[in-house]
């Protein structure tokens, strides 16, 4: 037996090639917050892409709020809230730069070299263009790139018709049989499971020859996260320089370091890619490695890569573009979606012109796009193939950590769907005695232009037509804040001072020297407002224009908890420098900003005078953060499960249209202000769209808040369940250090454990749970349960007829009444005779 074992080893060579990379080495990049003048730069420089909003997005937006050239751009303050880190304002896309030539071979003998014939990579194989693969006459890839058996089922799908048929089994096998997703919850498991025998395990980790390839391996790991940490320091240098100095010569400085960071990780990923890890049994190793491969689009072969971009830069053009004709002035047609119609949409309350512009806004925005983004859906299952998923829906979700991701959020939103349904009734009440019964009808979806918002996600802005108690004022302490002097350096040293309060740490005076806490006179800054990590474990900052009011006070505050966050999980390797999945940052700092706005908090600081302890003062107050927080989650969960659909195949591109708004009417009871054709692509009016970002974060987030902030209030000891003296909604964990230790203990986990070990570690509740978002809201279901009683109110909807039909020639049609077939008879025959109008003239033209 000792013979077979050493002549194992033999067999592999003895002689492995030095752990050193062939990596570019960083050059030290400037930080600064001046001005620098507009001096020449290459020719190559002044080729690059001048214009990086429609390839990155927000962050390189021209104005305010997420925008495009033209200012038309969506809405940060609707999905960002109170800001976000930079990392999650870049976009995750791929970029098509040259590869640089990295010769992997003479690694084949080591026993972590990923040699396919000796040991099967189990998750990934290796990087085919997809162009070269030739399908046989029985449907199935002759020359499949990940052939090697059980590894891949490349069963075809009868039922899609698009290019390649593919195996729609989120489920799917690897080697040995094991599933990409398996519990995590299993000793060694996760996403990146360790499923072999004990004995095996035991055979080689006793082996000398297996531990000094091991220590290889980590040493190896260590350069290349040193070598990380540097490429990404050079590169969120030169993104903070653009964005606190707008000219040419930082954005192509940006542009260039962009470039650099994204060949490195490429060759990052192909060198990780080519190690066998089969034979990696140290669960955080073999964590640190999977996580190092995974570059998304860029893994994509350069063909089509370049095509990816393209796609999406055309869309964006599309999207930044857009501009539509004043209602009723026909010769006004500039009006772009920041800051003209948002502000439209807000503030009208005349229902021909919120329609009006509802209409041709997404005819403008979104129908062009179409044809680009049936192609986009193909390219995303070359993206799932070379990232070694099944279809683009299972790698939408891939960050996730789970093969049920989608049922689990689906259970998630049936644990809030009463507090929703009975919020849906109040609102269709309040808007049916506004606009009248002829327009909305008592068990119907709500149309969907009259709620405040372009495409009905928050509700605040009909907070005049909604409010329970008019005659209650809410709570706004900006008069306060001005008349006690505040300065926007006293907001953030007030941020700080919470959270040393509760145990956690103070920023130092660096981040108050090198952040850009207000709007410079001597230079264009991007406002929109952002954590940044340099990765180099010291140097944390944050850019945002601090106006002196409410809403920037709880911002500061947010902003604060990102950097705590930094501050928490800087001892880790850059690659788990991050949160546990994409959704813990925001939510982090989200559930600090409800203990900042509770009044109780308010008053600590002395900007309340005395207690609001009645009734209508709090329902006034959780209203208004249903009506922004609880009507947002069907929003999100239906565009983002839309996208699973129609990436995985489950829904046909054809009809992806009517799809999406059957499950905005599943999930919102919300409908089209105007009957919806296939002609249209109504989604392509929503940024995240066209820019492909992941949107089922927000959805993650918006809850888990609510959770963080349920544990960290029990263990300060300000909630206690059914004890009427200590709601969860007038919690506030200043000065609270058990609340502070429970989120440390979070934060410092970073990304160095799936998502549901960190919150069963620290909280004790290993899934999302929607309940803790119900318990906070509590005293106002209870309110609308009455209220709806009351009334009489119908809870819940009816689907009322087609919002959506594929024929384009009932398409825009007027929709009068909760039903599309008319709250009357009139409205009915108008309609029918419309129909037979319709058909009559394309008969006979």
């Amino acid at each position: 037996m000792h013979g077979a074992w050493l002549c194992f080893w033999l067999c592999l060579g003895l002689a492995w090639a030095s752990p050193q990379l062939n990596l570019p080495t960083p050059q030290p990049e400037i930080f600064y917050n001046g001005y620098t003048p507009n001096v020449a730069t290459t020719p190559a420089q002044l080729r690059a892409d001048r214009n990086r909003d429609q390839r990155y997005g927000p962050p390189y937006a021209d104005e305010g709020g997420g925008g495009g050239s033209a200012g038309n751009a969506d809405d940060g303050s609707d999905d960002f809230r109170y800001g976000q880190t930079y990392d999650e304002r870049m976009r995750i896309g791929g970029y098509a730069y040259p590869t640089p030539g990295v010769n992997f071979s003479d690694r084949a003998d080591s026993p972590f070299s990923g040699d396919a014939n000796q040991y099967a990579n189990h998750n990934y194989g290796p990087i085919v263009s997809t162009t070269d693969r030739n399908a046989g006459n029985d449907g199935r890839f002759a020359d499949a790139p990940y052939s090697s058996p059980g590894n891949r089922n490349f069963n075809p799908n009868p039922n899609h018709n698009d290019q390649y048929n593919y195996n729609n089994n989120p489920n799917v096998e690897f080697v040995n049989n094991r599933n990409r997703f398996e519990n995590p919850f299993l000793s060694n498991q996760d996403r990146f499971n360790l499923n072999q025998g004990y004995q095996e395990r035991q055979r080689y980790q006793q082996d000398r020859r297996y531990q000094q390839e091991l220590e290889k391996l980590r040493n190896l790991l260590v350069e290349t996260d040193q070598k990380g940490s540097l490429e990404c320091t050079a590169n969120v240098a030169a993104q903070w320089n653009f964005e606190t100095n707008v000219n040419d010569f930082t954005q192509t400085e940006a542009l260039n370091a962009q470039q650099r960071y994204v060949e490195f990780q490429r060759i990052t990923a192909e060198q990780s890619k080519r190690i066998n890890k089969d034979l990696i049994f140290d669960r955080r190793l073999y964590r640190q490695l999977m996580l190092q491969s995974e570059v998304g689009p860029n893994a994509l072969p350069l063909d089509v890569l370049d095509r990816y971009n393209r796609l999406l830069n055309e869309m964006l053009f599309l999207y930044n573009s857009a501009s539509v004709c004043a209602y009723q002035q026909p010769f006004q047609c500039d009006l772009h979606y920041i800051p003209h119609l948002k502000d439209i949409m807000a503030k009208s309350r005349d229902w021909d012109e919120l329609q009006h512009t509802w209409v041709e806004y997404h005819r403008k925005a979104g129908r062009g796009m179409r044809d680009d983004y049936e192609q986009l859906i193909d390219v995303m299952q070359e993206v799932a193939y070379v990232n070694n998923v099944t279809n683009g829906g299972e790698y939408w979700y891939l960050a996730y950590e789970s093969g049920n991701f989608r049922q689990d959020m689906d259970i998630v939103w049936e644990q809030i769907r009463p507090l929703y349904e009975a919020l849906h009734a109040y609102v269709r009440r309040k808007l049916r005695d506004y606009y009248g019964p002829d327009r909305i009808n008592r068990i119907a979806p709500i149309p969907s232009h009259i709620l405040g918002n372009m495409f009905g996600q928050s509700w605040s802005n009909v907070l005049d037509i909604l409010i329970p108690y008019p005659g209650r004022k809410l709570i706004d302490v900006t008069p306060r804040m001005v008349e006690q002097g505040y300065t926007p350096q006293l907001m953030f040293q007030l941020a700080e001072e919470f959270f040393t309060s509760i145990n956690m740490s103070a920023v130092g005076p660096e981040f108050y020297q090198n952040s850009v806490l207000e709007q410079p006179l001597d230079r264009r800054v991007l406002c929109e407002p952002s954590a940044w990590d340099f990765c180099n474990r010291h140097d944390f900052r944050v850019k945002i224009c601090t106006d002196i009011n409410q809403r920037s006070l709880i911002s500061v505050h947010h902003e604060m908890a990102h950097i705590q966050y930094f501050l928490q999980y800087r001892h880790l390797p850059k690659i788990f420098r991050n949160g546990a999945n994409p959704a813990f940052h925001q939510a982090v700092g989200d559930a600090i900003g409800l203990s900042v706005s509770t009044p109780k908090h308010l008053q600590t600081l002395g900007l309340l005078q005395r207690s609001l302890d009645e009734s209508s003062y709090d329902i006034n107050y959780l209203f208004t953060m249903a009506i922004d927080k609880v009507a947002f989650l069907p929003f999100a969960l239906s565009l983002d499960n839309w996208r699973y659909d129609i990436f995985s195949g489950n829904a046909n591109k054809r009809t992806m249209n009517c799809h999406y708004w059957n499950m905005r009417e599943k999930y919102s009871g919300i409908k089209p202000p105007v009957l919806r054709s296939e002609k249209d692509f109504d989604l392509g009016a929503k940024y995240h769209i066209p820019a492909n970002i992941p949107y089922i974060k927000y959805f993650f987030s918006t809850v888990l808040q609510f959770q963080l902030y349920r544990g960290m209030c029990r263990e300060a000891g300000q909630y206690v369940p059914g004890d009427p003296r200590k709601p969860l909604h007038k919690c506030d964990i200043y000065r609270q250090p058990a609340a502070g230790n429970m989120l440390k203990k979070l934060m410092a986990k970073g990304a160095s454990q799936p998502w549901q070990e960190v919150l069963e570690e620290t909280l004790g509740e290993g899934r999302l749970d929607g309940s803790a978002l119900r318990e906070y809201f509590a005293p106002l279901e209870e309110w609308l349960r009455l209220e709806n009683l009351r009334t009489n109110e119908y809870v819940g909807w009816n689907y009322d007829g087609d919002y959506c039909k594929r024929s384009i020639e009932t398409a825009g049609l007027q929709v009068y009444g909760g039903y599309y077939n008319g709250a009357n008879h009139g409205s009915t025959l108008n309609m029918l005779f419309l129909l037979i109008c319709s058909y009559l003239s394309l008969r006979f033209s």
